[in-house]
């Protein structure tokens, strides 16, 4: 005979817990024996509702009915299932639910993982300013390496682990996915593929899924709002002009295609510059090596090599450690040191505009120079004040025994102070001597002018100056005249 179709389970009567529903029930006239789940058949409830005021139970007749549905009970269930027989007289009607069985859920694998060991280029072009005022010549941000260093690690995904019902079916887990990344160029792996190295000094940028290090910078137009300021480890290249009120900063050479405005640049190498500079005042340019450009007007130049100009130098300061060559043009309304030498066809202005030219001094001892002697002039002047504070006492001491306690005790005070005072003066004395001593020049160092010094300039070699009176035709040289502490004119 064919097997009795099983009817479908009752409702389940009111008090079960919400998300659990009656997964079978066996039925007698005595008693119900219920096996209840949830949706995931991880969880295993029995309950048992009474018919008669009979209520007696065995453990056997549950563990069957239990056994019958391959449920796998655990031993917190048969400790339950112990309890419940044991209380069944007590009951009000129904045992339950009763925990029999608990599954493991299955538990999915992890993602693979980037952990950036440098901010994430995408990430920086990514930030907006939230609140407040934003300074957009700031937004471009780039992240900088050194050839060598770590740029991230990546974590492989996990495989996870696979659960278990309470019949003991297996839960299939889902793997972590890979995290998509690959190595452009210049850029080292690991043999692993988890370590990312940078394998030359340059910029970081993120194409897609591959990460590449770009060693030289170049802006295709002018360096505006839409580039911001630039701060790069490596050489920057600049097809067309630097607008005004933005910092360039390079740890290599900088090379502008067009003109520089009211802007800083500052290089650990050389600067060349096409189109000129027209600072406006507000433009400084510092740089380690050389510097050559068009022209220079109204800006501050610091060059650790020579400094060489197509045109002519105005209204600017210009420091060189090297030579500093005008080829045509000349210098007017500066203020120019040259440690090595000076070359311009034209030096100073009809209009009379202050132009000063310095030769054969390291402009960095200048600048110190002329600190130590604010210091020693400062030191010079407190010393005659205390000295005229005191009078008599400094030429006779013991004066101060018969002063009151109070005079007593502020002329001591004051010769304590001019004692410290009148060592440090000595001690300023002594490194401005030896200064003095460095800034000493040969007498073959020299300016040379092609056409013309005009009146009113002043030029220093070394130590020796002198402030020419009258216009001067060239060409002519310049040498220091040591003896007379002043600069002589040859032809």
């Amino acid at each position: 005979m064919p097997k009795e179709k099983k009817p479908p389970p009752e409702p389940v009567p009111n008090g079960l817990p919400e998300g659990l529903t009656v997964h079978e029930r066996s039925k007698t006239e005595l008693r119900d024996i219920e096996l209840i789940t949830d949706s995931a058949h991880l969880s295993g409830y029995v309950r048992i509702i009474f018919h008669t005021s009979e209520r007696q139970l065995t453990a056997v007749e549950m563990l069957s009915f239990l056994n019958e549905q391959k449920v796998k009970v655990t031993e917190e269930g048969r400790a339950n299932i112990d309890a419940a027989v044991a209380n069944a007289k007590d009951s009000d009607g129904a045992l339950g639910p009763l925990v029999v069985a608990t599954g493991r859920p299955a538990v999915n694998g992890t993602d693979g993982n980037i952990e950036w060991l440098v901010p994430n280029p995408v990430l920086l072009k990514q930030e907006k300013a939230a609140v407040g005022r934003v300074d957009y010549r700031e937004l471009n941000k780039i992240v900088n390496l050194r050839q060598g260093q770590k740029i991230l690690t990546l974590s492989e995904p996990t495989k996870g682990e696979p659960g278990e019902d309470i019949f003991g079916t297996v839960i299939p887990s889902q793997p972590g996915r890979p995290v998509s990344i690959r190595r452009g160029k210049n850029v080292d792996v690991t043999e692993d593929g988890r370590e990312f190295f940078a394998q030359v000094t340059g910029m970081l940028e993120v194409a897609g899924d591959q990460i590449l290090i770009e060693p030289l910078l170049i802006i295709q137009n002018d360096v505006d709002m839409s580039v911001g300021n630039i701060n790069f480890i490596g050489p920057v290249k600049i097809a067309r002009d630097v607008l005004d009120g933005f910092k360039i900063k390079a740890g290599k050479e900088i090379e502008v295609g067009g003109m520089v405005e009211g802007s800083a640049l500052e290089a650990g190498s050389y600067i060349r510059i096409q189109g000129g500079v027209a600072g406006k005042l507000r433009s400084k340019i510092v740089c380690k090596g050389n510097l050559e450009a068009k022209y220079l007007n109204e800006v501050s130049v610091e060059a650790g090599g020579d400094v060489v100009v197509a045109n002519s130098i105005t209204n600017s300061t210009v420091k060189s450690r090297g030579k500093i060559t005008v080829t045509n043009g000349g210098i007017r309304g500066s203020n120019v040191i040259a440690q090595k030498g000076l070359r311009s066809p034209e030096i100073g202005s009809e209009l009379g505009v202050r132009t000063i030219v310095i030769v054969g001094v390291d402009y960095h001892l200048k600048d110190k120079f002329a600190n130590i002697e604010r210091e020693l002039a400062a030191v010079r002047e407190a010393v005659e004040k205390i000295e005229t504070a005191l009078g008599p006492l400094l030429a006779d001491v013991e004066i101060t025994a018969t002063l009151p306690p109070e005079k007593s005790d502020i002329a001591r005070r004051l010769m304590g102070q001019l004692d410290v005072l009148v060592q440090r003066g000595d001690e300023l004395a002594a490194k401005r001597s030896a200064m003095l001593a460095k800034m000493e020049v040969g007498s073959d160092m020299f300016i040379e002018v092609g056409k013309k010094i005009c009146a009113g300039v002043v030029m220093q070699i070394g130590t020796c100056r002198r402030t020419f009176e009258l216009d001067v035709s060239g060409p002519v040289k310049l040498h220091p005249d040591i003896e007379n502490a002043s600069i002589k004119v040859s032809r």
